[in-house]
């Protein structure tokens, strides 16, 4: 990213000399895998209190923290699965990885989270699970998913990779399903590079997680006993090391994005954005991303992804919103019959429409979470560089659609 910008958008990843030293006793103890090492055990214990969850399972990343979560809520091939439709693609590949359906429903326009009408209606008889993701760290409405779940025996996932420090209805996200997953990549509030966890309440899936998370073996096992068909998604233990420092400035910092947050969405306001609502259930608003709709008329005709692409140019970390998922090429019939593991079919996905989902990888940006960092003078003045976009643009240029979260 060069620009302007570049050199004043605050620096991310946070680290200090506590990480370091972290890093350093971890090398010199030789104990860097998970099998011998007591890093990532701690760091579970560290982040269950934090959150108020009962076990914390650490993984590899996110993507597998949610295979991990639906294999350990028992999904099984063929089962349907409700997610988002705009939502990074993980939430839904997560699903077709384990052989399951994702089916995708429209989400809200003034919050991007999933609607929860539009989950009443797609509820069929093969509905195993409804997976809600907390959108740029804003809670879903978590009370009536609940019980909608509860109403017809389905598993609640709560797809929570942005939420960390989130909070609502008196509660940290992460603590209202049966399970939940975090993500720790690169760019999210709290990160080791690649990494993820679940978290539950429930005893039996933790100890399910931690055998398919370890190649079916049991935690302290030493005899080979590979007790189910799994994989290996160990985190190491240098990575649980840089998390110890990540959970501890967590709260600092998610409580600077949100004292940062009105000012900077005022601004955007000024310069012909609308920056997306938040809910009165919303105590703590985790801030991973800046959402905000526009509108491409008055921006030359600029797309989502030319808008964002231009602000980029500009050195500030600006995005397109999410594709539709089930429009993605994942999603086409070729590559869908390659993943199907059982006689049911896959749903018609060309026929499913999400209108609000569609509209939005059109006409919405965000903005990624280190700009809260700064000050009033910087939210000034990148309201003032997109301002000075609204004109007519002079020519359209294709741009890859690869580029997010």
């Amino acid at each position: 990213m060069q620009g302007q910008f570049s050199e004043r958008i605050p620096a991310w990843p946070r680290f200090d000399d506590a990480d370091e030293r972290r890093l350093i006793e971890v090398l010199q103890s030789r104990r860097w895998w998970r099998g011998n090492g007591g890093i990532g055990d701690a760091f579970e214990a560290a982040f269950a209190d934090s959150l108020g969850a009962a076990h914390v399972r650490v993984v590899a990343n996110g993507t597998l923290a949610l295979e991990l979560a639906l294999d350990a809520l028992g999904v099984q091939p063929g089962d349907e699965v409700i997610v988002p439709a705009c939502t990074f693609i993980s939430t839904a590949s997560a699903v077709l990885r384990i052989g399951a359906w994702p089916i995708p429903v429209d989400v809200e326009r003034d919050t991007l989270n999933i609607d929860v009408d539009a989950v009443a209606a797609a509820i069929t008889p093969r509905t195993r699970c409804i997976v809600p993701v907390h959108m740029a760290g804003h809670s879903c409405d978590l009370s009536r998913l609940i019980a909608l779940a509860r109403s017809h025996g389905l598993a609640l996932l709560e797809d929570a990779a942005h939420a960390h420090g989130a909070r609502a209805f008196g509660k940290a996200l992460g603590t209202f399903g049966d399970a939940a997953i975090f993500s720790f990549q690169s760019g999210k509030l709290m990160t080791c590079g690649e990494g993820g966890a679940i978290a539950t309440d429930r005893p039996d899936l933790a100890a399910r997680s931690f055998a398919l998370h370890s190649c079916g073996r049991p935690k302290g096992d030493t005899d080979y006993r590979h007790l189910m068909p799994a994989t290996n998604m160990r985190l190491t233990e240098f990575q649980s090391a840089l998390l110890h420092g990540q959970l501890a400035r967590l709260p600092a910092l998610g409580a600077q994005r949100e004292r940062a947050a009105p000012c900077f969405e005022a601004h955007l306001r000024a310069a012909g954005l609308t920056p997306l609502a938040r809910r009165d259930y919303v105590e703590a608003h985790g801030r991973y991303m800046t959402m905000a709709w526009f509108d491409p008329a008055a921006f030359g005709g600029r797309d989502a992804g030319q808008l964002a692409a231009e602000l980029r140019g500009l050195g500030i970390p600006a995005y397109r919103c999410f594709p539709e998922i089930h429009r993605t090429g994942m999603f086409d019939p070729p590559a869908l019959q390659r993943l199907q593991r059982s006689s049911t079919p896959p749903p018609d996905y060309a026929r499913i429409a999400t209108p609000v989902a569609a509209a939005a990888s059109r006409a919405a940006i965000w903005f990624a979470h280190p700009i809260l960092l700064g000050d009033d003078e910087l939210f000034a003045d990148i309201a003032r560089a997109i301002g000075e976009l609204r004109q007519p643009q002079r020519a359209a240029t294709p741009l890859s659609l690869s580029e997010t979260a």
